[in-house]
Formats: C-alpha cells, structure tokens, sequence
C-alpha cells in the first residue's frame, strides 16, 4: 500500500525519493521547509507583485516566471530558455535577504541523491526553476497528469524514466486548496482517452474519490509523481501560492534533471 512519508530536510533520503518512482510513497512531506521569517517577507511581496501574469494555456491560472508547459513553438521555447536564468534571479530578490527556497532545494536534491542533480539541459540550453504559481478563490484545478515529453522538441532524444515535482508552498487559503492523489498513473494513451474532447485536464466523476487528500501548510515542501493524476480544490478565501519544480528521473544511478 502507498503511503505518504513525512521527514525533514535533513533527514531526506535518496531511498525517499525512490520510493516515488517505485509507487510505494505517494507523497513524500517535510513541514517547515521554509523558515517563517523568510516566508512572512516573501508573501508580503507575492500577494500583488507585477510580474504576475497568466498562464499562456489558461489565464485563469496566474504565474511569475515562464512555464515549461507553455512552450508550444520556437518562440516560446526561445523565450523560456533566454529567460530563464532573468526569472531564476527574480525569484532570489523576492525572497531577499534571505536565500530562495529554490536554490535551497536544488542544493538538497544535489546533497540528497547520490549522483547528485543538475538543471535540466535541452538542445544545449538551460531550464528555469522555480516558478511561483497562483490558485485564486474558486479556481479549481482539475485532475490531471503532468509529462515533459508534451513540450519537449518533437526530435528530442527523450531518456526519462520517471518524473517528480516538489511544491513549495507559500500560501494557503484557510478554507479549500487541499491536494487530491489518486495514486494511478494512467500513462499517456490513456490518459489523452479518458480526457477526451477536453482541452485539459479530466472530470473528477471519471475517477471516484482520491486516495489520499493532503493539506499542506505554509512553508512545506511536498514530493510527488505528478504522473499520476492529482488536483487541487478551488481556495475559499486566499490565493493559494507555490513555488513549483519537476525532477527528472534516469536511473537510480544518473543525476537527476531539474526545471519548472
């Protein structure tokens, strides 16, 4: 049976992250990752920062940073790739004077995993990490599986075995937000059959209750494998905001690759 894992960052471990890719956690949990003093100060700025923007694939959904999952042509993958270390930096002033949460986890996946882990090259360039993303008040996001070969260049040798996200969370409506696993990973066919004519995402009555629901609390970090489908319940009262990364799996034996 999956199980979530609970630890601290000290304590993580390659076998926790493991666990992810083998399907025997569903989640891996450390509370408190961001220290309050450096948490109260970005929130303070993230509320109403001017960089925010809405997501090219569905405004309702905002961001600061260049997703990924945006790029749909040679522009917008010339422009995630030519801003990406411009938006790395912009998240270092926000959480200025104290050190961004994202450089903080890209050293503890480095200390953690034994071949250590890397940002994630494509075609000679570097992937951003570290997006901020916003959920507001009654938006709702839908179940759903996140894969990078759907952004990935159409001749990319694609050696992924695995994938994992780590959320870091920011801020967290009192009512609503909670995270929905349902601990199945359809795989892509199935997937896009079950999806249908929708543009994205799936219906929650396809799929019955989840598994497990988890809310998490301001300054947590939380592993999954977003290749199993999950959703996020709409906010009854605050924005929920997260900073948010994919991990690259190749092997137990092979650094691990890092974008958002």
């Amino acid at each position: 049976m999956t199980t979530i894992r609970r630890t601290t960052a000290e304590a993580l471990s390659h076998e926790d992250l493991q666990a992810l890719v083998e399907g025997t956690a569903l989640a891996v949990h450390i509370p408190g990752f961001i220290h309050p003093e450096a948490l109260a100060s970005a929130r303070e700025k993230l509320f109403d920062h001017p960089d925010r923007g809405g997501l090219s694939q569905d405004t309702t959904f905002q961001r600061i940073g260049f997703a990924y999952s945006e790029i749909s042509d040679l522009a917008s993958r010339d422009r995630y790739h030519s801003e990406a270390r411009a938006n790395i930096q912009r998240m270092r002033d926000i959480f200025s004077p104290y050190a961004s949460p994202s450089d903080v986890l890209r050293l503890l996946l480095e200390e953690t995993w034994k071949t250590g882990a890397n940002l994630l090259h494509v075609e000679g360039r570097k992937a951003f990490i570290g997006i901020c993303r916003y959920q507001d008040k009654d938006v709702d996001l839908n179940p759903h599986t996140d894969a990078l070969e759907r952004n990935l260049p159409t001749d990319h040798s694609v050696e992924l075995t695995a994938q994992l996200s780590a959320n870091i969370y920011v801020n967290i409506p009192r009512t609503g937000g909670e995270l929905e696993l349902w601990g199945t990973e359809p795989g892509e066919e199935a997937y896009n059959d079950l999806k249908g004519e929708r543009v994205w995402g799936l219906e929650r009555d396809q799929l019955g209750p989840p598994r497990e629901v988890i809310k998490p609390a301001p300054g947590d970090l939380l592993f999954l494998n977003p290749r199993q489908i999950h959703a996020v319940r709409p906010s009854g009262d605050e924005p929920r905001i997260t900073l948010g990364h994919f991990l690259g799996y190749y092997g137990a034996d092979r650094p691990l690759g890092l974008w958002s």
